[in-house]
């Protein structure tokens, strides 16, 4: 009989195409492709979870998941980061794969996660950027910008900060960090960084559009 293996990736990935990381019928998603990967690779139909639901057109650094896998072809992580690479298209990149415990699960373990958002402030809207920033023209006060991050930070109720569709039944969060800063990271001007436990859905793009809102 084959070794259960538990294994964790590392992800990156241009989320340009994709609608989030959750599975959708009849659009592509970055955990329907994984798992289209896996069973070419297997002939396994398994499920992947990733450490959380990214949303449509949100790209990835550092992205976890993690399965279980009863092959007896791929049975090392050396064998699993090259086969994966080999079969997934060119914006899902696996940087890494390891052994976890049986009982690990990317989700459940996950012990917080940091949002990067990217404002372009320009009078133009550079091609390079097109898919990885928000064009904004008009002046940002970024001082008051700072002032209001300052008031969200900590544990509140972040119930006016999600999708109207988020089903999330603890709206209760912590937010650790909300860093702004001008940047030339890809062309942008401006650089937000929120860390927190973890996030509603859409959370990060409100708190991020009411402090443009300060801003302006």
């Amino acid at each position: 009989m084959p070794t259960a293996q538990n294994l964790l990736l590392l992800l990156t990935f241009d989320g340009a195409c994709y609608h989030g990381w959750q599975i959708q019928p009849n659009s592509p998603t970055i955990q329907g492709t994984l798992q289209k990967a896996i069973q070419s690779l297997t002939g396994e139909n398994i499920r992947v979870n990733g450490s959380g639901r990214t949303d449509s057109g949100v790209h990835a650094l550092n992205f976890t998941a993690s399965f279980n896998s009863i092959s007896n072809t791929i049975n090392t992580t050396e064998k699993w980061h090259k086969a994966l690479n080999a079969v997934l298209p060119n914006d899902i990149v696996v940087k890494s794969v390891q052994n976890v415990s049986a009982d690990f699960h990317a989700r459940h373990n996950a012990i917080g996660k940091r949002y990067r958002y990217l404002i372009s402030n320009h009078s133009y809207h550079s091609p390079f950027t097109k898919n990885k920033s928000w064009h904004l023209v008009q002046y940002l006060d970024i001082d008051m910008m700072k002032r209001v991050a300052e008031v969200l930070m900590g544990k509140h109720d972040f119930s006016a900060f999600r999708s109207s569709k988020c089903s999330s039944p603890n709206t209760v969060k912590v937010i650790r960090q909300i860093s702004i800063d001008k940047s030339h990271f890809q062309n942008s001007t401006l650089q937000i960084e929120i860390e927190a436990n973890s996030f509603l859905q859409h959370m990060v793009r409100i708190i991020t559009g009411t402090l443009v809102e300060a801003a302006q």
